[in-house]
């Protein structure tokens, strides 16, 4: 029996419990990848009190699955490091998630860079040696904020998550190795790496209370065009792992779910209302600068470049579109690898004269809203 030579590399992290499937590496030059990807949970990334802080009541037979879902495929990079410590690619695949091959070679030292292939608004650039950039394209859509008014707005990141593993030897010593027979009987000389496979996008779930949204004619806000969050990073090296600190964006999420009316609610301060709420999932990279999974635990010390503020663009019942802001810093800060952010509006405060006395039909209003001349500011219920 000729005897192979593997490198097992579970891929294992923040992830629920259930059968893992490894990478392979052998003797004669091939890499057999099997990749499965599993549910996150949420309450590392998120807090453990996220189901109770969030009261808006998501179907996900209609909205979706509000955590991180399964890839359809995988890309692998893998590189060939010389006494430098100088990256060179040594071959690129994209492979399902069952898995895939390329070709190594024993007796060399290897960074090997997997993350998901089936992103469609993730732009990526590298120069093999010093960086792995993944950003998004700016847009025209409205930011609904003024504060960063230097701020581009971008797309959201897909979901993006992966594993770089660094400073794997393949060794052609088999005393460095498990012995194993393979289902063909022939011997097999594996080597387990433990690896994490981690987000790189952070989820976050806004949702807006509104107070007092009832008057003779009926419901003042009747909903919103769309919630920006402005401040955060426009991109991640994948290499470190580090969000970008030199380019600071706005992202806009114009998939509003419906209010849900006369909802007992509890606000952040604990005090129990009855109003209205809708609530969006927002995609990104989290605040610049930082790796977001490093404070999961320890939110000291994390350098805000900047405010971070949440616009929206609040739909009112005469169908114009009216923004409001506040500063929502603190609650990112409390939150650095998502989770979520609520927002109290108080629709008492808009002017009559604004909200119009009967509903207009049809529907139709002006998205631009020129010169933002009833723009609101106010300061976030903690």
């Amino acid at each position: 029996m000729i005897p192979l030579m593997l490198v097992c590399v579970m891929l294992t992290g923040l992830f629920s419990s259930c059968q893992r499937k490894p990478l392979y590496l052998a003797q004669r030059g091939t890499l057999d990848i099997n990749v499965s990807v599993y549910d996150i949970q949420l309450e590392l990334l998120w807090g453990v009190s996220w189901k109770t802080d969030w009261q808006y009541l998501w179907d996900e037979s209609l909205y979706g699955y509000i955590g991180y879902t399964e890839p359809s495929g995988v890309r692998a990079n893998v590189y060939t490091i010389n006494e430098d410590y100088h990256r060179s690619k040594y071959t690129t695949r994209n492979f399902s998630t069952n898995g895939g091959r390329v070709s190594l070679t024993t007796n060399n030292t290897y960074d090997m860079m997997f993350h998901n292939n089936d992103t469609e608004y993730i732009l990526y650039a590298t120069d093999d040696s010093t960086y792995y950039y993944a950003t998004t394209r700016s847009n025209t859509r409205s930011s609904y904020t003024r504060s960063h008014s230097t701020i581009t707005n971008h797309n959201q990141p897909d979901q993006l998550f992966g594993t770089y593993i660094r400073d794997l030897y393949v060794s052609d010593d088999p005393d460095e190795y498990t012995v194993e027979e393979d289902e063909d009987g022939y011997l097999v000389y594996v080597y387990n790496v433990d690896a994490e496979l981690t987000p790189y996008t952070m989820i976050y779930l806004f949702q807006v209370m509104i107070l007092n949204n009832y008057d003779e004619v009926g419901q003042r806000i009747t909903g919103a065009e769309g919630i920006t969050a402005s401040g955060m990073a426009g991109g991640v090296d994948l290499f470190n792992r580090l969000n970008d600190s030199t380019r600071i964006v706005a992202i806009t999420q114009d998939d509003i779910k419906p209010i849900q009316d006369n909802r007992e609610l509890t606000l952040p301060d604990g005090q129990k209302v009855v109003g209205d709420i809708f609530a969006a999932r927002m995609l990104s990279w989290g605040l610049p600068g930082i790796n977001p999974l490093d404070h999961i635990n320890n939110k000291e010390n994390i350098q805000l470049y900047d405010s971070i503020y949440s616009g929206i663009g609040l739909q009112l019942r005469n169908g114009t579109i009216y923004p409001v802001q506040q500063n929502i810093s603190e609650q990112i800060l409390e939150h650095p690898s998502g989770g979520v952010i609520t927002l109290v509006i108080d629709a008492a405060a808009i002017p009559d004269s604004i909200i119009g006395g009967k509903p207009q039909p049809g529907g139709g209003f002006d998205a631009s809203v020129d010169g933002w001349d009833n723009e609101i500011n106010t300061d976030i219920i903690i």
